[in-house]
């Protein structure tokens, strides 16, 4: 067996069992502080690539801190933050601080800072994170927020379960399929080892997972629904997988970390998952 296979299959046997005991046993607190745990390792892992001045560690801290901030929030208010403008509050704080509050603790935004070629040079570097973290915030921190709300649904748990094993099916499918199958390049520029057979392999891993566990634990759904909801979390998945490939060749960089053997980091494990949230949550929206 590939090492790197038996790595992940560990790590798997780990990490599967306790994710899946705090959104089925620990009830709306377990989601929350799950949510909360990957967006900080995302957030981390983000930073890490994205980062690259001097004040690095403190905009990594700043955004950390206010991530739990905002996390803690939204479950302690019990009306989920991302659900409506009451989310603005807490962006735009982020965004000002980072504005203004970091230039001038690190003395590059004055006006002696910005009479220099270097510090004008800081500066733009300086706003050029902000914007990349903006997007890397809403990527990594606000989207998390939402297994909260799907939680706190009619059958949630089961909803939120469904979302993250139709992903767990698409990359093991996708990825067995591309082994034995995959000889059509899907995006080389991007990802040069994914492929049109694994890609449909993985579509079709999603869509027999979620018709089993389905007809086990929500057999009043049809199974059609399902079907569809399969196939979009299938594409948002895979869309999610490509979108952090992109990031990573951005940052030039392999694996966004090592924190989970076998699977790199946070960011590596859940970029599907982020993507297919939205979409889980948009489903149930119009449907229930």
């Amino acid at each position: 067996m590939n090492p790197n296979l038996k790595l992940r299959m560990m790590t798997a046997l780990i990490g599967v069992p306790l994710i899946l005991m705090l959104l089925l046993g620990a009830g709306v607190e377990g989601v929350a502080f799950l949510a909360w745990g990957i967006s900080m390792g995302m957030l981390f892992e983000y930073s890490k690539m994205y980062f690259t001045l001097e004040d690095a560690f403190l905009k990594t801290a700043l955004l950390l801190v206010f991530n739990t901030v905002v996390h803690g929030l939204n479950y302690w208010l019990t009306v989920g933050l991302n659900n409506g403008f009451l989310g603005l509050g807490p962006f735009l704080l982020f965004f000002v601080s980072f504005l203004f509050l970091v230039p001038r603790l690190l003395h590059y935004g004055g006006k002696e800072a910005l009479n220099s070629e270097l510090g004008e040079s800081l500066l733009r570097r300086h706003v050029q994170e902000l914007m990349a973290m903006m997007l890397g915030w809403i990527y990594a921190g606000w989207i998390p927020l939402l297994m909260v709300s799907i939680r706190t649904t009619s059958s949630g748990k089961f909803w939120l379960v469904l979302a993250l094993l139709m992903v767990w099916a698409c990359d093991t499918f996708a990825y067995f399929a591309g082994r034995f199958f995959g000889k059509r390049l899907l995006f080389e520029t991007i990802s040069p080892k994914k492929t049109w057979e694994g890609l449909i392999g993985g579509f079709l891993g999603a869509v027999i997972v979620a018709l089993i566990f389905a007809h086990r634990f929500l057999p009043n759904e049809s199974a059609f629904e399902i079907t569809v909801l399969a196939l979009g979390i299938s594409v948002a998945s895979a869309l999610g997988d490509l979108c952090e490939s992109m990031l990573k060749r951005a940052a030039q960089v392999k694996d966004s970390s090592n924190l989970l053997p076998g699977h790199g980091g946070f960011l590596d494990r859940f970029d599907g998952v982020i993507f297919a949230l939205p979409v889980m949550y948009a489903f149930l929206w119009l449907f229930f």
